[in-house]
């Protein structure tokens, strides 16, 4: 019985060891994952301007900046959804808002500026609307 309680003893242990090494392991990979996050993607701006001045200056937090410049389309919506009480965008803000000037993104400075002064003129109305 004695290599019975043995055995049972080895395998108890390792197996603690081993989830002590797993929650640590998984501890620092999370801090570490983190830690490059911010470093990463802290400190980004959204800029809307309007008329020349600034109408918003926001800070967009760590997670937030990972989000919308891993994924276009997200940016896209933030985006949107942060010009909505300023302006109506007369155009697709991310397929033609950089060749019209209407949005700038400099990762260098971590900073997004939307000048809505190039936002083009609204289209006139087709015959097909006018008669409605």
């Amino acid at each position: 019985m004695s290599w019975i309680a043995s055995t049972w003893n080895f395998i108890v242990q390792t197996i603690l060891q081993e989830l002590v090494v797993v929650f640590f392991g998984v501890l620092f990979a999370l801090t570490f994952q983190r830690m490059w996050d911010r470093i990463r993607y802290d400190h980004w701006k959204v800029e809307i301007r309007q008329g020349g001045a600034t109408v918003l200056n926001k800070k967009i937090s760590s997670g937030k900046a990972k989000a919308i410049l891993d994924v276009p389309e997200d940016m896209g919506v933030f985006l949107k959804g942060l010009i909505s009480p300023f302006a109506w965008l007369n155009c697709d803000l991310m397929d033609e808002g950089p060749a019209l000037g209407l949005l700038n993104i400099d990762r260098r400075a971590r900073r997004i500026v939307i000048d809505l002064d190039k936002n083009p003129p609204e289209d006139s109305p087709t015959e097909q609307e006018k008669d409605k």
